[in-house]
């Protein structure tokens, strides 16, 4: 999962970097931040032991994603990403949500 969101969140952070200023500290900020939460959040429910725990922070990562994806619709709204860029990162978002989505709800029920 980190191997889907790593270089997702890089992308997101070159996109937001070639915002016009004017966007930069707003939006462009917030998917930055956003995006980024997504993969600490992944990386440090990797470090929990428990299952519970672990559970925790990929719910938090899923949120920050479902963040993220409409964020990036709202960019695309305001025509400062294009159209293919804008499906390639909706693609790759989709995918990522599928495998946390899978992760946390049909795995978890063998796991409480």
């Amino acid at each position: 999962m980190f191997e889907k969101a790593d270089p997702l969140v890089r992308e997101i952070y070159k996109i937001t970097l070639n915002m016009p200023q004017k966007y930069q500290f707003s939006s462009g900020d917030q998917l930055r931040r956003s995006s980024l939460s997504v993969v600490l959040n992944i990386v440090e429910g990797g470090a929990r032991k428990s299952f519970k725990e672990k559970r925790q922070f990929m719910n938090i990562a899923f949120g920050s994603l479902k963040e993220t994806k409409y964020l990036i619709y709202f960019v695309h709204q305001l025509a400062l990403i294009d159209n293919s860029k804008y499906e390639n990162l909706m693609l790759r978002i989709n995918e990522l949500a599928r495998i946390m989505y899978s992760i946390l709800y049909k795995n978890s029920e063998n796991k409480e």
